[in-house]
């Protein structure tokens, strides 16, 4: 079957590490990831950074797995970017309740433990709205 997108983690490094990386150029290295994973055929994901949503077609994203965004009060600014092409991880009841009762009919939800347990094993967490 294959994979049909990436998601290159940590873009928000810059938010992390601003003495050595500024925003500029961490969405310099997207658009060159973004160019090469659409050249094999795959789409890209902006993983979080909010920072940087408002670039996301000049950076080359295609879509957007956000993390909290629900309890950070941040499922709306991606929303505008990407239209429904949002996926949302909440890792709490609370942000799980916030994120469904407010995006839970446009948007694809899932709570699942912030560790990612194995099904079946104690601590296993997985919930949709």
């Amino acid at each position: 079957m294959g994979y049909k997108a990436v998601e290159p983690d940590n873009y928000d490094s810059f938010t992390r590490f601003p003495a050595y990386l500024k925003g500029g150029q961490a969405e310099a290295l997207m658009r060159l990831l973004s160019a090469h994973t659409h050249d094999k055929g795959l789409a890209v994901a902006q993983k979080n950074t909010v920072e940087l949503v408002s670039d996301r077609r000049s950076v080359g994203l295609d879509f957007a797995v956000v993390e909290e965004c629900a309890e950070w009060d941040e499922c709306g600014e991606f929303a505008e970017a990407f239209g429904d092409d949002v996926f949302v991880v909440e890792y709490t009841a609370k942000g799980m309740a916030r994120a469904c009762s407010g995006r839970g009919g446009t948007l694809s939800i899932v709570r699942r433990d912030e560790v990612v347990v194995p099904r079946g094993a104690n601590g296993y967490v997985h919930r949709t709205c």
